[in-house]
């Protein structure tokens, strides 16, 4: 088979009209901005190194976008396999402790995060198996995305990575409401998730110290105001409060420039946006959010693939629920959980995940009748 030949059967037949041309537009303004509040809040340098993760990132979405993603549909489960054992590494050599936390590979020119490609790499396998109406039938037959979640979820807490965990349920639970899951049974899970929890609180080792405090200082901030969780979230909010409606301009946020802001140009580059942006310029920020989110919502809605509903089901939900997770962080609305923003904070391994996952979005858009009618249609 020629060269050409073995390319049109990789990408199928394209039709280029019905690109999501919002996403990727969408993604390069964000990022964009995140490269001026990374020099902002950190250094030209870093804000230098996320421009190159972005253009990086245009071509992995180019790729992703090419390829007919119902190809990925066989190789799942050898793809999730991967993504654990990527994880697992970490506690070769391979693996690289920064501030008492082992969750990065050393590259050389840069490091790499294998907990954030695992977010799209459940996505897939929780749609692959979801795609089968008969998955979605009886509780038992939830076992097997369960564990898969599960799995995932315990190696990337162990690094310890709550956040990145985290963002694990919504893939689940997003990908399992569109699959056909039953209310009754998502409330069944909810519960048992509840008692687990409760479990792991008064168990001895599951849980660190300072992830307690987190919790504690957002329940009750005047318990322990000295704790570093409520002094980092007591800053955020000054921060977005000091930004008022117009904001005091880039690069001139005082507790921005007297480091007051924690991990400013990460976990906590929302407060500093407010904070030298302002409520006028912060809120469409916000809304283009909402514009993604809505437009990736069309996408799954206008796909008559059960596998293609469910990838871009789970890409939405993950997208979305850590970028307003992110932003509940810093308005004190939720337990501080170390979440960046998407396309926004610095972080290679983030970009590019979010730069493959709108790829496989736009592909889906652009060959959206499913694969074999009788067998998977349902």
């Amino acid at each position: 088979m020629s060269i050409a030949a073995s390319l049109q059967v990789l990408t199928g037949r394209i039709r280029w009209r019905r690109m999501p041309w919002l996403l990727p537009l969408g993604a390069v303004m964000l990022t964009a901005l995140g490269a001026a509040f990374i020099w902002s809040s950190h250094s030209q340098g870093h804000a230098i190194k996320h421009l190159v993760f972005a253009g990086l990132g245009c071509a992995v979405f180019g790729m992703v976008a090419l390829v007919d993603y119902r190809h990925f549909a066989g190789i799942t489960l050898p793809l999730y396999l991967l993504g654990l054992l990527a994880l697992a590494g970490l506690w070769t050599p391979l693996g690289v402790t920064v501030n008492n936390a082992r969750r990065w590979y050393d590259l050389g020119l840069f490091n790499v995060q294998p907990s954030e490609p695992m977010k799209l790499l459940l996505v897939l396998a929780l749609a692959d198996y979801f795609r089968f109406p008969q998955h979605t039938e009886r509780l038992r037959h939830l076992a097997v995305p369960l564990v898969l979640t599960g799995v995932a979820m315990a190696l990337t807490i162990v690094q310890p990575d709550f956040g990145a965990a985290l963002m694990l349920v919504p893939a689940f639970c997003g990908v399992a409401f569109l699959g056909g899951v039953r209310w009754r049974n998502f409330a069944l899970l909810t519960l048992v998730g509840c008692v687990l929890l409760a479990a792991a609180w008064f168990t001895p080792g599951v849980l660190r110290p300072y992830q307690k405090q987190r919790v504690a200082s957002f329940i009750n901030p005047a318990a322990n105001p000295e704790s570093s969780a409520s002094y980092n979230a007591e800053q955020a909010m000054l921060a977005i409060s000091a930004g008022g409606m117009h904001g005091q301009g880039w690069g001139r946020g005082v507790l921005n420039r007297l480091g007051r802001v924690p991990e400013r140009h990460t976990d906590f580059i929302f407060p500093v946006i407010a904070e030298e942006w302002g409520f006028a310029r912060t809120a469409p920020l916000v809304l283009a959010y909402v514009v993604l989110a809505a437009c990736m919502a069309w996408v799954a809605w206008r796909t008559e693939d059960p596998f293609g509903r469910l990838v871009v089901g789970g890409v939405l939900s993950v997208f979305t629920a850590q970028a307003f997770l992110h932003m509940a962080v810093s308005l004190r609305l939720a337990p501080i959980t170390g979440l960046t923003l998407p396309l926004v904070s610095y972080g290679g391994s983030s970009l590019l995940t979010t730069y493959a996952a709108f790829g496989l979005v736009a592909s889906v858009a652009m060959h959206r009748s499913p694969l074999f009618r009788g067998r998977l249609a349902g």
